[in-house]
C-alpha cells in the first residue's frame, strides 16, 4: 500500500515534520528494522480539542476585505495541538524510535455523522474535505462522533436558558432517539463503513464522552455564571444523557465488529476528569467563555492532557496490533503524560510541538463573574455521567480487542439494520 505525507488539519508535510516524525519503536526480526504505521483521526470537538489554548488552534492565512493585509485566522474546525488523541500519540512515539507514524487529523467542531461525508466551508479558505475521506486506507482509525447526532447542544441550551422545570419537561424528548434504537443504528452503520475504508487487518479505535459535570452543582465555584444557570438536577440529566451516549457508542461498537469482523476497540473515558469537572477546585473544563463561545463546556488544556492520559493505552493497544500484523514487537505502555500547571496562563502551546498550528491571540479569560451577559451556548458535544446498566456481556473492556462472535449465537454476525438518520444540522459549526 502506498504511504504518503502526514497530514494535519488539511496540510501536508513530510513525516520528519512531525514530532520528530511522530516516530516510535519496537521491531522483533532484524535489529533495526523499521515499522510504519498510518493512523487518521475524525471527529467532532471533543476530538479537535475545541476548549484547549487559542494559541493551540491551527491557523489560517486569510486575505483581508480591502484585498490587502494577510492575516493568521484560527480554523473554525478548532484543530487544536493538544488534543487528546494527538498528545495519546506523541506519547507513543516517543517510546517507540523506530516506527514512523503517518498522522491525517481532520476532526471539526460542530461535527456530524452526516458531515463526516460532507465538505465543509465550501469555497471559503476554512474549506475541509470530507472526513471519510482521510480513513481511505488508514491502519489505524480513531472516531469520536454523535454528541451532536444526539442533541447535546440543544440541551445544553435549553439547560442554560431555561428553568429545571422546562429541563426535566423537554428531556424525554431528547432522551427518545438514544431509547428507541435510531442512534444506535446509524452510529453502529458509520462504524461499518469505516471498517470497510481502511486497510485490511486495522484497528478502529471509537470514543465515548467524559463526564463534564458534578451530580451536585456547589456554591462558590470557580464558575460562578455557570453555576447560576446550571441546577443540580439538570447536571444529574446532562450527565445521565452523556453516559447514554457513551453506552451506545460501546454497544455500536460491538455491533460492527460482529458484522464486519474487523478489530475494533472502544475507549471508555467517562472518567477521564474524574474530580476536575465544571465547579471543582481545579476544572478540567471550560464555563461559559464570553469571547470564545465555541469552547465553552469543553476541554481545557488540563482536560484535555487528563482525557490523553486514559485514552493512550486503548490507542497503544491498536499500535501494538499493527505492529503484530507487520511482524514486528509491540511497544510498552507509556508513562502518563505530565499534567499542565494549574492556574498559570499558558507561556506556550502546550506539551506538543506541531508545526502546523501558528501562535494565535492570547486565549480569553475563562467563565465570567456572575451578572455578566450570556451568549447562547455552542452546540457542544456531551459529557457524561452517572452510570446506566452495564453493556451487553459480549462489549469489549477498555483497550481489549473485541472477540469473534460464537458461532452458536444466532444473531451474532448479521447485518445491522439501515439506520434512519438523526435530524443534524446543514453545515458544522
Amino acid at each position: 500500500m502506498a504511504r504518503r505525507a502526514a497530514i494535519v488539519g488539511g496540510q501536508a508535510l513530510s513525516a520528519s515534520a512531525l514530532l520528530g516524525s511522530l516516530a516510535g519503536t519496537a521491531h522483533a526480526d532484524g535489529a533495526g528494522s523499521p515499522g510504519h504505521i498510518r493512523v487518521t483521526v475524525i471527529g467532532d470537538s471533543y476530538t479537535s480539542g475545541e476548549g484547549a489554548s487559542a494559541g493551540t488552534y491551527r491557523t489560517v492565512q486569510v486575505t483581508g476585505a480591502d484585498g490587502g493585509a494577510i492575516i493568521n485566522t484560527i480554523d473554525p474546525a478548532h484543530q487544536s495541538a493538544s488534543a487528546p488523541t494527538l498528545q495519546a500519540l506523541s506519547q507513543i512515539a516517543k517510546n517507540n524510535p523506530n516506527v514512523t507514524f503517518d498522522v491525517t487529523f481532520v476532526p471539526v467542531s460542530g461535527a456530524t455523522r452526516e458531515s463526516l461525508y460532507q465538505t465543509t466551508r465550501p469555497g471559503t479558505e476554512f474549506e475541509h474535505s470530507p472526513q471519510i475521506d482521510a480513513v481511505n486506507g488508514a491502519d489505524i482509525v480513531i472516531v469520536g462522533i454523535g454528541g451532536n447526532d444526539a442533541g447535546f447542544g440543544d440541551l445544553a441550551r435549553t439547560m442554560i436558558t431555561s428553568r429545571e422545570s422546562t429541563t426535566e419537561a423537554a428531556y424525554p424528548n431528547y432522551l427518545t432517539p438514544l431509547q428507541n434504537g435510531t442512534y444506535l443504528n446509524a452510529q453502529t452503520e458509520v462504524y461499518r463503513d469505516i471498517a470497510s475504508r481502511m486497510a485490511e487487518g486495522g484497528t478502529i479505535v471509537t470514543l465515548g464522552y467524559p463526564q463534564v459535570l458534578p451530580n451536585q452543582v456547589p456554591n462558590g465555584s470557580p464558575s460562578p455564571t455557570s453555576e447560576a444557570l446550571i441546577s443540580s438536577r439538570e447536571a444529574q440529566l446532562a450527565n445521565e444523557f452523556g453516559t447514554t451516549i457513551s453506552s451506545l457508542n460501546q454497544q455500536a461498537t460491538q455491533l460492527a465488529a460482529d458484522a464486519t469482523g474487523a478489530n475494533f476497540l472502544y475507549a471508555n473515558v467517562t472518567q477521564a476528569l474524574a474530580g476536575h469537572e465544571l465547579f471543582m477546585p481545579q476544572e478540567g473544563l471550560n464555563g461559559i467563555d464570553l469571547l470564545n463561545p465555541q469552547g465553552s463546556y469543553h476541554p481545557n488544556d488540563l482536560g484535555q492532557a487528563l482525557i490523553a492520559n486514559v485514552l493512550t493505552p486503548t490507542v497503544n493497544h491498536a499500535v501494538i496490533h499493527e505492529l503484530g500484523i507487520q511482524g514486528l514487537v509491540g511497544p510498552p505502555a507509556p508513562d502518563p503524560m505530565p499534567l499542565p500547571v494549574i492556574n498559570t496562563p499558558p507561556t506556550a502551546n502546550p506539551p506538543m510541538d506541531w508545526p502546523p498550528y501558528e501562535p494565535a491571540p492570547e486565549p480569553p479569560p475563562s467563565d465570567p463573574g456572575a451578572g455578566d451577559p450570556v451568549p447562547e451556548p455552542p452546540p457542544a458535544d456531551p459529557g457524561a455521567g452517572e452510570p446506566l446498566p452495564e453493556p451487553p456481556p459480549a462489549d469489549p473492556g477498555v483497550g481489549e480487542p473485541v472477540p469473534e462472535p460464537p458461532p452458536a449465537d444466532p444473531g451474532v454476525g448479521e447485518p445491522v439494520p439501515e439506520p434512519v438518520p438523526d435530524p443534524v444540522p446543514e453545515a458544522c459549526i
